[in-house]
């Protein structure tokens, strides 16, 4: 498939089919009432997804008279038990998080489906729809648009999953639930966070202890999950900033320092992106890993 091409040929072609006026509305179509044929509006949600990598690409998808709609009907879909279902309702999740990936127009088209937020918070129990729940979740609270700020409080009801799935889960799953987590501690108080912990009966130390561990078990870049150490940094620096005296001696007690510097020492371009295409990274992340592992350390041997 053409949209599917990696690296920089791949980018190019994406950009070409995007511009065809016809492309998109005719998968709009294909969603609307190709209902007997489950393949045809996969395959159709898989060229969107693989579109979405391009920038224009992502809001001239957006902007397609609904287009968003359609791809909150099918992920929402209930009684799913096909495994050709199950699988047209992944990818349309896979959809929807790539569109709303760094683009405010989108997490605001997809803001106004009805209880979105509460919808996608019931869908982590879901395991076959859980990893795009929780990366739509992460790409909505990203963007800040004031109109939407109440609804994405709600995001706050996915904490006690996240946590949990934090201190037991490992690779792709650990790797989006931490990057969630990332989003919820920017819209919730330090006390939430407390409350919380302490529903899910984590105690403050083992939850400090087990992204230092984390930390050591991902000790070089990995292309299966490249934005963990991000993500645990980000977590470890927010909690040293909430509550300096009990963080930075927890994290300082289980030989943080040692991990930083590790990352410093590993550290790859490979972690600098959100996605990829082939050995092509996309979409840069807006702060350097340097620069958030120099503001760690600096927590921890100045705190």
């Amino acid at each position: 498939m053409l949209a599917s091409t990696t690296g920089n040929t791949g980018r190019v072609l994406r950009q070409e089919i995007s511009e065809i006026v016809f492309t998109v509305s005719n998968i709009r179509e294909i969603l609307r009432y190709a209902e007997n044929h489950i393949m045809l509006q996969k395959l159709g949600i898989e060229v969107l997804t693989s579109l979405a990598m391009d920038e224009e690409a992502r809001e001239r998808i957006g902007a397609t008279g609904g287009m968003i709609k359609e791809l909150l009907r099918l992920f929402f879909r209930e009684g799913c038990d096909t495994q050709q279902q199950i699988e047209l309702r992944t990818e349309a999740g896979e959809a929807l998080a790539m569109l709303a990936l760094e683009n405010e127009r989108n997490c605001e088209r997809i803001l106004k489906g009805e209880r979105v937020i509460d919808r996608l918070v019931a869908c982590l129990a879901d395991p076959t729809v859980r990893i795009s729940s929780i990366r739509i979740l992460k790409n909505l609270c990203a963007f800040n648009g004031t109109e939407f700020v109440s609804r994405l409080r709600g995001v706050a009801d996915a904490l006690p999953t996240v946590l949990n799935a934090i201190m037991v889960e490992e690779m792709k799953l650990l790797e989006v639930s931490l990057g969630l987590a990332v989003q919820i501690f920017n819209v919730i108080s330090y006390e939430e966070y407390m409350k919380e912990l302490e529903k899910s009966g984590i105690r403050e130390d083992q939850f400090a202890e087990r992204l230092v561990k984390l930390l050591n078990t991902y000790s070089y870049p990995s292309i299966k999950v490249p934005r963990i150490r991000r993500f645990l940094i980000e977590l470890a620096i927010w909690l040293m900033r909430s509550d300096e005296e009990k963080y930075v001696t927890s994290f300082k007690s289980f030989g943080l320092e040692a991990e930083l510097e590790n990352v410093a020492e590993t550290m790859s371009e490979l972690e600098c992106f959100n996605v990829f295409s082939g050995s092509v990274g996309l979409s840069r992340h807006n702060r350097a890993l340097s620069s958030l592992v120099e503001a760690a350390l600096e927590w921890v041997r100045e705190g």
